[in-house]
C-alpha cells in the first residue's frame, strides 16, 4: 500500500477535483489489480493505492471522460482561427508527460499547488472548476476604476489534475437561468464503488426548477442509492461514505455564465432519515414530489417548498411545506404524508 496526499488550498471544489483526478489517474479503468481509496482528513485528502504503482496513465480513462470536457471548459471560447489547442488536449499531454513527477510530488505531505496572478508555466483556472476563479471575484472593487479583474493562475500539473477530476466526477445540472455543478465530498470512498454509483446516477432526472431543488433532489437520490448499494451488493459501508455535496452555481447571462454562489450541503439530515424504520418510504415520497414539480401550480410549489426544507430542515420550514400539502390535498387530491413518514421526519427536524 502506498499513500499520496492532496493538501487543501481552501478552494473546496478545486481541492476535491484534484483528489478525484489523482485517484482516477492512478486507478484507470483497465487495471483490475489496483484499488484506490480517498479519505478526507480535514487538512488534506489522503489517497491509498493497493497494488503496484503504474508507470503511465491508463489511456482508456481519457476516452471515458471525452463527453465531459464541454462542461469543464464551458467558459473557454474556441476560435476557428486560433492556433492554440483545446485545453482538453493540454490536460491529456500534461498528465501523460508528467505522470511520474505528479506522483512523486503528491507522495510528500507538504506539497501545495502554486496559485496566484502570476505562476510560471501556469494555466488559467476556470470558474467551472471553482467560482473563485471568476475574473475579479476575489478583488476589492469599491472606489477603484472598473476592470474585469485578473485571471487566477495555477501550476499546470495541479490544473490538469483538477480539470481531469472534474471531467471524471462533476455532475452539471442546467436550469432555466443557472448551471449547477455537484460533486460528493469523499469522507472515505473506494473509487471502484464510486464509479458504480456514478453509473447508477447518470440515468436519473434531477428536478432542476431551481439550484436549490437540483441540489437537494440530487442529494436525496445520492443518499438513497448508496443505501441500496450497501444492502444489495454488500459494499463495506466505510468505503462509500460522503459527508456532503459540494456545489457551485453559475448564472446564465447573454454571454458567459457568471458566479452565482456555492458551498457545501451536509448530508447528515438525509442520512438520519434514511436510517429510520420508514426511511425508504420517506425518500420514495420525496422523489415523487420533486418529479411532479414540473406540473405548474401546487405540485411545483411543493417541490420548491421541499427543497427549501431540505436546505434548512427546521420545524418552521416543514410547517410551511405541510400547509401547502394540506391545501393541495383539499383542492387537487395531492397525497399527504402518512403517520409513520411524518414521525420519521419530525424526529430529526431542528427547532429554532
Amino acid at each position: 500500500m502506498e499513500q499520496f496526499f492532496i493538501n487543501k488550498t481552501g478552494i473546496e471544489m478545486l481541492d476535491v477535483f484534484r483528489a478525484y483526478g489523482l485517484g482516477f489517474l492512478l486507478r484507470g479503468i483497465e487495471r483490475e489489480d489496483l484499488e484506490v481509496t480517498i479519505r478526507d482528513e480535514n487538512y488534506a485528502f489522503i489517497l491509498e493505492l493497493f497494488g503496484e504503482v503504474p508507470s503511465s496513465p491508463d489511456e482508456q480513462i481519457f476516452a471515458e471522460v471525452e463527453n465531459s470536457w464541454r462542461e469543464v471548459f464551458r467558459t473557454y471560447r474556441e476560435r476557428k482561427d486560433s492556433k492554440k489547442r483545446h485545453p482538453k488536449e493540454e490536460v491529456k499531454e500534461i498528465l501523460t508527460d508528467n505522470f511520474i513527477k505528479i506522483l512523486d510530488e503528491h507522495r510528500h505531505f507538504d506539497h501545495l499547488p502554486q496559485i496566484g496572478s502570476v505562476v510560471r508555466e501556469g494555466r488559467t483556472l476556470y470558474q467551472s472548476i471553482d467560482l473563485s476563479a471568476a475574473k475579479g471575484f476575489r478583488e476589492p472593487k469599491l472606489g477603484l476604476t472598473y476592470h474585469d479583474g485578473k485571471q487566477i493562475m495555477i501550476d499546470k500539473c495541479s490544473w490538469a489534475l483538477a480539470c481531469f477530476g472534474a471531467a471524471c466526477v462533476g455532475s452539471w445540472q442546467r436550469g432555466k437561468d443557472f448551471i449547477i455543478c455537484l460533486v460528493p465530498n469523499p469522507t472515505e470512498v473506494s473509487l471502484e464503488s464510486h464509479r458504480q454509483l456514478q453509473r447508477d446516477l447518470r440515468g436519473e432526472n434531477i428536478c432542476n426548477l431551481s439550484a436549490v431543488t437540483a441540489l437537494t433532489h440530487y442529494s436525496v437520490i445520492l443518499t438513497e442509492k448508496i443505501a441500496r448499494m450497501k444492502s444489495s451488493r454488500g459494499i463495506v459501508p466505510n468505503l462509500l461514505y460522503y459527508d456532503s455535496v459540494i456545489f457551485n452555481v453559475m448564472r446564465k447571462t447573454g454571454q458567459q455564465p457568471k458566479p452565482g454562489g456555492g458551498g457545501k450541503y451536509g448530508l447528515n439530515f438525509l442520512n438520519k432519515l434514511l436510517n429510520e424504520p420508514y426511511g425508504v418510504e420517506v425518500f420514495d415520497r420525496m422523489n415523487k414530489i420533486f418529479r411532479a414539480g414540473w406540473v405548474k401550480g401546487i405540485k411545483q410549489d411543493l417541490a420548491f417548498a421541499l427543497g427549501d426544507f431540505l436546505m434548512h430542515p427546521t420545524l418552521e420550514n416543514f410547517r410551511r411545506y405541510e400547509d401547502l400539502n394540506i391545501r393541495g390535498y383539499i383542492n387537487e387530491n395531492v397525497p399527504l404524508w402518512n403517520k409513520n413518514e411524518l414521525e420519521a421526519i419530525l424526529r430529526h427536524v431542528e427547532v429554532v
